[in-house]
């Protein structure tokens, strides 16, 4: 495989062919804050201030942070159209972002929250300027940001470059799960190792944990209920899947578990994360989706105003599900989405 197959799955799910018709279901039109959506109510916050895709989000002490992201169409790489930007979002006043600084232009990065700090987690950087042949490379960068300090501070790195993964953190252990290897003009080698990390430990070391039944990249991983879940994604055959793997830490291996409704494709750049509330998920099709108590079946719970891709899905502390950034066809999504779970309705 090449570094240029990046440009043609995204040509082929995001171009010619619109998005609507390849995931099977029309555009939903939009609609004004605070609409009702089946058991969902949907608001909308402050805007991104600049569009990506495949960027890092997390919220940590009442705010939202967005990092990195790509800027660019699907068929456009390069230094120029890469974001190296830290944004955050008061969520108590929803109003307006903040630029807190720059760092490395990543691109398909993870990023979690834990203790208050936010940690960044790979990603690939272009070193070809716009016009030039690609120059995509994998890095295995690993960050802690101090909000206190506005600095970020460097962790021990990941025993590679990886990208086009995810992550997830249960309890103080940070799971890192999927992705890649890109190494400039050449193939991208797909990861079979999960990693993870203590980050009660100074420093956290890497460990490798069991690996999971496929190699995968471009899916969602989340925590919940003592397991981490790695949902959809695109496997090393060029497949893109709904299927979803469980990971059990206290036996070190993995599971099958219930696939996300929809097409295939849908499931590729979905987002996931774990709450009290439950297990959700966001798919490319637009559906909102929660896992049953009993992890045997998804519940499609109603559908984003603003379908997209490649976004990223957190919950806030007060069990708001937040839908951020991603592309729709061939334009990316500003709008921030606010989700609040309606009660099921007493029989």
């Amino acid at each position: 495989m090449t570094v240029r197959f990046i440009a043609l799955t995204c040509a082929l799910l995001i171009g010619a062919s619109s998005f609507a018709s390849l995931s099977g279901r029309a555009a939903e039109p939009e609609t004004e804050t605070g609409t009702k959506n089946s058991s969902l109510t949907i608001a909308e916050l402050a805007p991104l201030p600049v569009g990506v895709t495949s960027f890092g989000a997390a919220i940590a002490a009442g705010h939202l942070y967005v990092y990195g992201g790509h800027k660019g169409s699907a068929h456009q790489y390069s230094d120029e159209l890469q974001s190296n930007q830290l944004w955050r979002l008061n969520l108590a006043q929803s109003s307006t972002w903040e630029l807190l600084g720059t760092g490395p232009r990543r691109t398909g990065l993870a990023m979690v929250a834990h203790g208050g700090k936010i940690y960044r987690v790979g990603g690939w950087e272009a070193k070809n300027a716009q016009g030039e042949e690609w120059d995509l490379h994998s890095q295995p960068d690993f960050a802690r940001f101090d909000a206190k300090s506005a600095k970020w501070q460097d962790l021990p790195a990941l025993p590679a470059g990886r990208s086009s993964h995810d992550a997830a953190v249960l309890g103080d252990k940070l799971f890192v799960v999927g992705g890649w290897e890109l190494s400039g003009q050449g193939g991208g080698d797909w990861h079979a190792t999960s990693l993870v990390c203590d980050l009660s430990q100074s420093p956290p070391q890497w460990k490798e944990i069991a690996a999971p039944p496929v190699n995968i990249r471009a899916l969602a991983v989340a925590a919940w209920q003592g397991k981490v879940y790695a949902i959809g994604g695109m496997d090393d055959s060029n497949d893109t899947t709904t299927a979803m793997t469980v990971y059990d830490p206290e036996s070190n291996a993995w599971s099958k578990g219930p696939k996300l409704p929809g097409k295939p494709m849908d499931g590729f750049g979905a987002s996931a994360i774990g709450t009290p509330g439950g297990l959700f998920a966001t798919t490319g099709a637009g559906l909102v989706c929660r896992l049953s108590p009993d992890g045997q079946a998804w519940q499609t719970l109603g559908k984003l105003n603003h379908p997209r891709m490649f976004h990223r899905l957190v919950a806030d502390a007060a069990g708001r599900l937040l839908v951020i950034g991603g592309t729709f066809k061939k334009d990316k999504v500003l709008a921030v989405e606010a989700i609040e779970i309606q009660p099921p309705a007493a029989e």
